[in-house]
């Protein structure tokens, strides 16, 4: 059997005999797209660093007022607090990715897993039990069955 015929049975594709582009120009170009998302971690890196600050002041005058005024409904309060916190603890999660990323140059699964896990909590929050439908309740639920699964079976990676 001619080994085109050989090649096509087994889904081979026939070798190119073009050579790969090469040059100062090439290397230039390739060197911009690795910059680019760099680039846009540092950037991300720098945004999530301000929203880390804004919601840890968020936080803390919160427990400011809870503690300063006679709150009629202290169990609101407390949960305005524990939002702020874990909004503050899902950005910090988020940067922590980011900076990982700079040392690794790959993003962790595990530490995405756990950002939605706390993303997820603090949704549940904001849910008012009272009036919200059966399949809300059923997919928050879902989604943090199967963000603790992953954070479970997820194996931590080395940094």
């Amino acid at each position: 059997m001619p080994e085109s015929e050989n090649q096509s049975m087994r889904g081979d594709l026939p070798a190119c005999s073009a050579p790969p582009i090469q040059g100062p120009l090439m290397s230039f170009i390739i060197s911009i797209f690795s910059w680019v998302p760099t680039a846009i971690y540092l950037v991300v890196a720098l945004l999530l660093s301000v929203v880390a600050v804004l919601s840890l002041y968020d936080a803390i005058l919160l427990i400011v007022q809870l503690a300063g005024t006679g709150v009629v409904n202290f169990a609101d309060g407390i949960t305005q607090v524990l939002k702020a916190l874990l909004l503050t603890i899902t950005v910090i999660v988020l940067f922590e990715t980011v900076a990982v990323y700079f040392r690794t140059k790959h993003v962790q699964v595990r530490s995405l897993l756990v950002a939605g896990l706390t993303s997820t909590i603090r949704q549940t929050l904001v849910v008012d039990y009272t009036v919200a439908e059966t399949f809300q309740l059923f997919a928050l639920i879902g989604i943090m069955a199967v963000l603790i699964a992953g954070v479970v079976l997820v194996k931590p990676e080395n940094t």
